[in-house]
Parts: C-alpha cells; structure tokens; sequence
C-alpha cells in the first residue's frame, strides 16, 4: 500500500474520531434540566425475605456469609435455582420502583434508566461477598 493510501487512511481516521467524539460533546443531556432534581434509588432489602427466600435462619446466612458464600451460592446449596432468586429481586425492585413512580418521585426518564440496569445490579447484588 502506498504513502498516499495510508495517509489518507490516516487522516480519514482522524477526522471519524474527532467528528464523533465533537458530537458526543454537543450532545448534552437534558436529564435534570427538566427535572428538579436526580432520583437516588436506594433501597433497603428486608432480609428475613431473603432468609425465607434461601430457607435457612439468619444464624446459618450469617455463617455463610463468613464464609464466603453469595446469596446465588446460598441459594445453589439449599436446591434453590438461581432464576427464582433473581425473580424475587425482580419482583422487589418492580413493586419498589412502582410505590416511587406513584409518589411521583420517579421520572419515567429514571424509571426506565433504572430498569435497564437493574439486571447487572441484581447479578453483581447476589453474586458477590466481600469475605472471599
């Protein structure tokens, strides 16, 4: 390949990058501007729920869980599958969410924000233990 087909490569390259990254720049988003504020969704759990969930007491969860033990392998230890965990969290986080959109506390913006991610939080939420 020639200097001038690499070079024009190159400069074609420049110029993509630099396009794309000046319309991401200018492509501000209008969250909050409308709004007058940013909803902080933070929930408790009710973990005599998630004890009843795994079927074990709060003694036999905490002594997993120094274990090393996640809620996911909790759960795989006493049979239970690991869609049905998930669907519970679901379930919570659905009906929670629906109590704060009926508050009008919720934008359907965030709603909707908080629902695309919900599924990586949930798998981070039941996977992970900090004892390990």
């Amino acid at each position: 390949m020639g200097y001038f087909s690499k070079g024009l490569i190159l400069a074609f390259t420049f110029i993509v990058t630099f396009s794309l990254v000046g319309y991401a720049e200018n492509n501000k988003d209008s969250k909050g501007e409308d709004n007058e504020g940013t909803v902080v969704y933070h929930i408790k759990y009710d973990y005599n729920e998630i004890y009843e969930l795994l079927t074990i007491s709060r003694d036999e969860y905490n002594e997993n869980w120094k274990k090393g033990l996640s809620i996911a392998e909790m759960a795989e230890k006493n049979g239970i599958a690991r869609n049905d965990v998930v669907e519970y969290f679901i379930t919570f986080h659905y009906e929670e969410m629906q109590k704060w959109r009926q508050k009008g506390a919720m934008s359907e913006f965030d709603y909707f924000d908080l629902v695309y991610r919900l599924a990586d939080e949930i798998t981070w939420f039941i996977d992970r233990n900090p004892n390990r």
